[in-house]
């Protein structure tokens, strides 16, 4: 697979560089490549925001959130990166180990020879053969 495409497949990294929705690229990436854990781990990423929200009035829950959020912001980005390598390493792979359409349609439906003429003048070859072994051997 060329850069390019695993580029494309990984624009959902720029969402961990905005602030109050980097672990919505988690959810995304694990909703689409059905991995329970990153949508997991994108929630955990975004309740220090919702709960910096949450505790607007008490200026010290706020900024302790808030600090809690940028620390885990910077977690996000780097585990994001992280994520998209290991991705791009199952796409180089994903050619090799996939089944291809053809092989199980030619599995499931071998090729039948049904021409009646053919296996009946292999039959009758059989027999007459057998038939003059039979009358040399009488001799």
């Amino acid at each position: 697979m060329s850069i390019i495409e695993k580029i494309k497949r990984s624009w959902w990294i720029l969402i961990s560089f905005i602030i109050m929705l980097n672990g919505l690229g988690f959810i995304y990436v694990g909703f689409s490549k059905n991995n329970r854990n990153w949508i997991i781990e994108g929630i955990i990423y975004e309740i220090p925001w919702l709960f910096s929200i949450f505790y607007a009035y008490d200026d010290l829950m706020v900024y302790t959130f808030i600090r809690l959020a940028l620390v885990l912001m910077l977690i996000s980005i780097i585990r994001s990166f992280w994520v998209a390598i290991k991705l791009a390493d199952v796409y180089d792979n994903e050619d090799k180990y996939t089944v291809r359409p053809t092989v199980i349609n030619n599995h499931n439906n071998p090729k039948r020879n049904d021409n009646f003429l053919t296996s009946f003048g292999c039959c009758l070859c059989l027999i007459v053969i057998f038939v003059m072994f039979v009358l040399v051997a009488n001799l």
